[in-house]
């Protein structure tokens, strides 16, 4: 095992969208998962961005939903280096369940000493392990690659050989285990828990080829105009994670 420490530095990164082959977040590309625990998965890389410990981070939506009912909203932030490694600096997470809303899990780089991590490498090897969430208290996550040419049949496809799988364990939570695929120019396809839930990809609009690639990043030039004037989309993101970060259930976290 080769444990990938990189020094986090607010220069390594030049914003702009993040193209990791295995992680190509694009603006606008959504990815929809079913769940076998019934519930279904929404991930949709936004058009907006939020500055985290001087980083300029892509915003992406996760909406988890059992039938038409919204059980979770999660806002998710990204940035990748020049390296083309992506990084993870937090998470502003919130769940509907009957006794009211939880924002446990929600935490930021730079916030309560977390740390950001890294999500996906930029050339992923067999054996490499690495932090991919370091907040105390809320989130410790690390990831193993375990293979390079790993397979993956799910209703979107089926990809023999291709996928990156790595095993993903929490710090805080010992036996919960994961197994995720990752195939090239898609991202995520199939995830496994200990307990044998899977979620599957099944459809995926595809923003991977170089046209595509092109008027993502015009997007993103756009937006970034607008935030230069107003900012209002970082304003509105932090004073959000903010007020989250504030309450009693992050104290000396």
């Amino acid at each position: 095992m080769t444990q990938i420490n990189i020094p986090f530095d607010p220069s390594n990164f030049a914003g702009g969208p993040i193209t990791n082959q295995f992680m190509p977040l694009a603006v606008g590309n959504t990815w929809f998962y079913t769940v076998s625990d019934g519930t279904t998965d929404t991930v949709t890389v936004t058009d907006k961005t939020i500055n985290i410990d001087g980083v300029q981070c892509v915003v992406v939506s996760d909406v988890v939903k059992e039938g038409q009912k919204v059980t979770e909203t999660t806002n998710d932030y990204f940035a990748q280096d020049k390296a083309g490694n992506v990084w993870y600096f937090g998470e502003n997470t919130k769940t509907f369940q009957p006794g009211g809303a939880s924002t446990e899990g929600t935490w930021r780089a730079g916030v309560n000493n977390a740390l950001p991590g890294i999500i996906m490498l930029a050339d992923p090897r067999k054996g490499d392990n690495y932090f991919e969430e370091q907040a105390p208290n809320v989130a410790v996550d690390q990831a193993t690659v375990t293979s390079v040419n790993a397979s993956a049949t799910v209703p979107f496809g089926a990809f023999n050989k291709d996928c990156v799988q790595t095993s993903n364990s929490s710090v805080l939570f010992p036996g919960d285990i994961e197994s995720k695929f990752y195939a090239p120019g898609i991202g995520s396809v199939l995830e496994v828990d200990a307990d044998g839930t899977r979620q599957q990809l099944v459809s995926f609009n595809g923003q991977t080829s170089s046209a595509a690639l092109v008027q993502a990043m015009a997007s993103f030039g756009d937006h970034q105009s607008g935030l230069a004037q107003g900012h209002a989309t970082d304003h509105s993101e932090n004073a959000s994670l903010h007020h989250v970060l504030a309450g009693p259930s992050h104290q000396g976290a």
